[in-house]
């Protein structure tokens, strides 16, 4: 491999620090210390050394920095899934909808532990980004998830970055169905 060659990644914190964004691609910055139990500072200095270097690349979404490596090519809808399931919320909204194809705003809210008015905030959100669409049936409106194949895959391939027991159990019970 280059890269070991070129010795970038012969420092033990900074190999650390590539493996934690490399197994769990749209990492942001406090996210990545939490798991690599670094000190804001070194982190800091080993993030921009590998930016610099070429070895990950950034992207401010929503007010964070996230992180990808450079070695792997990853699709414009696979990182905006990524970037939404790295939120707890937003996963047990999606995780809900995946097990229950269609619910009401009440079902959801209760499902996810989440207020009313959170909930039809990430509803909002997700509806923008074409992740759940709403339909109106008399006076109720029901949720569900549009295009669950691509969701499934992204759990499914990233399922240890998660570290969700709501994460394991959908997929668990996914790959008995199947």
């Amino acid at each position: 491999m280059i890269i070991m060659q070129s010795g970038y990644l012969d420092l033990e914190t900074r190999r650390s620090i590539y493996e934690c964004i490399k197994k769990s691609p749209g990492l942001h910055f406090r996210e990545v210390q939490r798991r690599t139990n670094l000190a804001t500072g070194s982190l800091d200095y080993h993030v921009h050394f590998l930016h610099k270097t070429g070895l990950i690349r950034t992207e401010k979404v929503g007010g964070f920095t996230r992180y990808y490596t450079t070695d792997t090519v990853y699709q414009s809808e696979e990182k905006d899934l990524l970037n939404l399931l790295r939120q707890k919320s937003v996963r047990k909204i999606v995780i809900h909808l995946l097990q229950k194809k269609k619910s009401t705003a009440s079902d959801i809210a209760r499902a996810a532990g989440m207020s009313p008015s959170n909930l039809s905030w990430y509803l909002k959100s997700l509806a923008e980004k074409k992740i759940v669409v709403q339909r109106k049936k008399g006076r109720f409106r029901f949720y569900s998830i549009t295009s669950r194949e691509n969701i499934i895959k992204c759990l499914v391939t990233y399922k240890e970055s998660f570290f969700d027991s709501l994460v394991d159990g959908f997929i668990e019970a996914w790959e008995s169905e199947k």
